[in-house]
C-alpha cells in the first residue's frame, strides 16, 4: 500500500514538472533555432520526457544522474621566473611618494618657536584639537600641549602641531 501510494504520488510530481517545464523546453527550442544549433541534438542533451510506468513495473528507488565534468586541459606554465618590471617599478613609484613625504618642511622649522602658552592646535588620529603650550622639548623636537576642552595634557611632535 505504501508503495502504490509513493509511486502515485511520483507520477503525479513527474507529470507536474514535466507540464511545467515544456514552456521552458519550448522557449530553449526557439533559442537553438534562432542560434542555428540542430534540435535534435538540443533534445537529446535535454532531459528525456518520461511517462509514468505502471505502479506494478516502477522500481522503488528513483534513479539518480550524476554530473561528470569533462576533461580540461591544464594551463599551460611558464618556464623561468616571472618577470620583476612592474614591481620595481611600483616601488620606485612608491618610494618617491615616500621620499618627498618624509622630506623636513618648513614648517617644522618654524614650529620649533613654540613658547609656553602659546594658542595652537594639534592633530591626532583622525581630528584637529585646539589646545595651550605647555613645554617644549627640543631635543626630542615634541610639545607637550594641554587640550582646551578637557585639560588632558599630551606630547605631541613638532610636526603635528600648528599655531593657531
Amino acid at each position: 500500500m505504501q508503495n502504490d501510494m509513493k509511486s502515485t504520488i511520483q507520477a503525479a510530481v513527474a507529470e507536474e514538472v514535466g507540464k511545467a517545464m515544456a514552456r521552458q523546453l519550448e522557449l530553449l527550442e526557439k533559442i537553438a533555432q534562432f542560434l542555428g544549433i540542430e534540435s535534435g541534438a538540443a533534445r537529446a542533451a535535454s532531459a528525456p520526457k518520461r511517462t509514468p510506468a505502471p505502479a506494478s513495473k516502477r522500481p522503488s528507488t528513483v534513479p539518480v544522474r550524476k554530473y561528470v565534468r569533462p576533461e580540461v586541459a591544464p594551463k599551460p606554465t611558464r618556464a623561468g621566473p616571472s618577470p620583476q618590471k612592474s614591481r620595481v617599478r611600483a616601488r620606485a613609484r612608491a618610494a618617491g611618494r615616500t621620499a618627498t613625504a618624509a622630506a623636513p618642511s618648513p614648517s617644522a622649522e618654524a614650529s620649533a618657536s613654540f613658547k609656553e602658552g602659546q594658542e595652537v592646535s594639534y592633530k591626532q588620529g583622525r581630528g584637529t584639537f585646539p589646545a595651550k603650550v605647555k613645554a617644549v622639548n627640543e631635543e626630542a623636537k615634541t610639545v607637550t600641549v594641554e587640550r582646551v576642552g578637557d585639560g588632558k595634557q599630551v606630547v605631541r611632535p613638532f610636526e603635528k602641531v600648528t599655531p593657531a
